[in-house]
């Protein structure tokens, strides 16, 4: 049987202050698509989690 895995989110980036919502995660409002992916590639590394990028311009850092 195949086990399967559940990732959780571990903060989401955003440059639209307009998608933020209370979900219990840390949501971080960048100034530009240049430094969200510079916190984002940050945050993976010191969290040591995976990167995504949706495509309503969100990013978000799970845990691996």
């Amino acid at each position: 049987m195949k086990e399967s895995s559940t990732r959780s989110i571990l903060a989401m980036i955003t440059i639209d202050k307009d998608s933020i919502v209370d979900a219990g995660v840390p949501t971080i409002l960048a100034k530009d698509e240049i430094e969200q992916e510079k916190i984002a590639s940050e945050l993976g590394r010191v969290l040591g989690g995976n990167v995504y990028g949706l495509t309503n311009g969100i990013i978000v850092v799970t845990q691996e």
